[in-house]
């Protein structure tokens, strides 16, 4: 880029050199040669911009890459990454922040050429003629001064137009989350204008940047309009006073003029580097919500489960112990707890220092324990894809257009790269009633799984989850209402088969947070944990004789 730029500015004092050398004198050769050079020159100058062109883009893709996995890698392996953030906010930092942070790149291949441009074309006007180049050497950088003061100011409205496309990207991901709700419920008309709130807020936003960004690019265009002037007057003073050559003073016009390119690359560095900063401060933001070393490296020994002194929403204190083969039933009445619970077993809130896995605090624990502990939440996520690799959590090119096989593990090539088929125990499909979905399907496992699941009812995206918790088979499990959406005479096999399922591994310990009677019968033990009192701990038959308040959360 710096060849490019320099080409660039030899080209007007190409011209006065010819003007001077051929066309006064009438020289036919130095003609000849004169436009060879010009040629030799432009072919320089082309190919230079070609490859620096092409290399410093390469430049900013492979680092918005970089700084997208980056960025992604930090929700998908990092405890409570940006727990007060919306999944819409999380996406606009990992994609348009990412790509706006890595625009630096290119821009410094740009500003460089530029400055080093600037720096030989002065170099020429001093050696020229001392006025005319201090002119330009005292001109420039005040211009350049001009445009740098408002930098930090351009920062700051990026990072708020940044932080408002977030919201915006967030609301549109809610509308599309529950779109079937909405159209049902006949809300279309509140999301659109919810959403239009979020989109004008962003556009504004946006405006208020490009305003400052257009100020500063104004003040640079009058600053070199207002040293192009000095120049121009100065040149035609030494012309009229035969102390400079014609074909000098056309060099010397033509290059004020090209100075407006360099100038104009310098003022759009700024701007894209106050607009690279506000983006990358957004990056570092999900970098710091969650602290490389937050989790611990420790692993569990055994899957004895103990909950000791949670404290829940309301006030109270869960006490609680899973032994090792042991199967527990935890109803709880308020869903704010049971959530609470829940993310305490997962390692995502503070309650994770009362929870012991393998005598071993879960705040404590190596981020990658999914072979010890997985939890399954209630809320059912389904990835695109197929039947298999959501419940095997492994890429199969299911989705793409890809030609599947019904075979288990057996591998295949998808756009130029090898998928491979996770086997999935028959054992898990009968389990979670899964093989009942796949016997209707012509695919099978193979099954085409759109985004978000939207292909499949709630039963069968719930069958689906739980199919994926038993197939990691871990020393600790943890089920939060893994059937709810399911109809009774299936609740009541699953129950039975999970319960079969997980005893059949000696010393797995499974605790499963519903008020499903039929989970509740087949567990070795329940607890119950009521509105208001002291918690109760039973079998399901002697709970349901013991406590009415136990009757009213099970009974349905």
């Amino acid at each position: 880029m710096t060849m490019w730029q320099l080409c660039e500015a030899l080209v007007p004092i190409a011209i006065g050199v010819i003007v001077d050398r051929a066309i006064i004198p009438l020289d036919a050769t130095a003609m000849l040669w004169s436009v060879l050079g010009l040629i030799a020159l432009f072919t320089v100058l082309s190919l230079s911009y070609r490859f620096g062109a092409r290399l410093s883009n390469r430049a900013l893709q492979d680092e918005a890459h970089d700084l997208r996995v980056e960025a992604t890698r930090v929700p998908l392996t990092r405890r409570r990454a940006m727990d007060d953030a919306s999944s819409g906010d999380v996406l606009s930092v990992c994609s348009a922040d990412a790509d706006v942070a890595a625009l630096v790149f290119r821009q410094i291949a740009l500003g460089g050429s530029a400055l080093i441009g600037i720096v030989g074309i002065s170099a020429y006007l001093l050696w020229t003629d001392l006025l005319v180049g201090l002119i330009v050497l005292i001109g420039v950088p005040l211009s350049l001064v001009l445009v740098a003061l408002p930098s930090r100011v351009i920062s700051r409205h990026s990072t708020a137009q940044q932080t408002a496309i977030g919201m915006a990207s967030s609301r549109a991901t809610d509308i599309m989350t529950g779109l079937r709700v909405l159209k049902a419920g006949g809300g279309e008309r509140w999301a659109a204008e919810q959403y239009r709130d979020a989109s004008r807020a962003a556009a504004d936003a946006g405006i208020v940047t490009a305003e400052r960004t257009g100020r500063v690019q104004g003040i640079g265009s009058l600053g070199m309009a207002v040293v192009l002037a000095l120049v121009l007057l100065a040149a035609g003073y030494r012309v009229l006073s035969g102390e400079m050559a014609i074909g000098t003073l056309v060099s010397v016009v033509g290059v004020a003029v090209f100075f407006e390119e360099p100038v104009r690359l310098i003022t759009a560095m700024v701007s894209i580097f106050a607009r690279s900063h506000g983006a990358a401060q957004r990056l570092v933001d999900l970098q710091a919500s969650a602290p490389v070393d937050e989790s611990g490296s420790e692993v569990p020994e055994g899957s004895h489960l103990q909950v000791s002194g949670l404290e829940l929403p309301d006030g109270r204190e869960l006490d609680l112990e899973v032994a090792a083969g042991e199967i527990v039933a935890l109803v709880v009445e308020q869903p704010a707890a049971a959530d609470a619970v829940t993310l305490a077993m997962a390692g995502h809130s503070d309650g994770a220092d009362a929870v012991l896995v393998g005598g071993h605090r879960r705040s404590s624990l190596a981020a990658a324990i999914a072979d010890h502990v997985v939890v399954a939440p209630h809320r059912v996520d389904l990835f695109v894809g197929t039947i298999r690799s959501n419940i095997a959590m492994s890429h199969d090119g299911g989705g793409h257009g890809s030609t599947s096989d019904d075979g288990g593990g057996d591998g295949a090539q998808h756009d130029g790269e090898a998928h491979v088929r996770v086997p999935v125990s028959d054992d898990v499909l009968r389990a979670s009633a899964v093989a009942e979905i796949i016997e209707h399907l012509p695919d099978g496992l193979d099954h085409v799984v759109q985004e978000g699941g939207r292909n499949l009812s709630g039963g069968q995206r719930q069958r689906i989850a739980l199919a994926r918790a038993l197939h990691a088979d871990p020393d600790v499990l943890v089920l939060h209402d893994p059937t709810s959406a399911v109809d009774a005479v299936t609740e009541w096999e699953i129950a039975q088969a999970v319960r079969r399922l997980r005893t059949s591994r000696p010393g797995r310990s499974t605790l499963i947070v519903t008020s499903s009677p039929p989970f509740l019968a087949t567990a070795d033990r329940v607890v119950h944990l009521p509105r208001s009192g002291e918690t109760h701990s039973g079998t399901h038959l002697e709970l349901r004789e013991s406590s009415a308040s136990y009757r009213t959360a099970v009974d349905r």
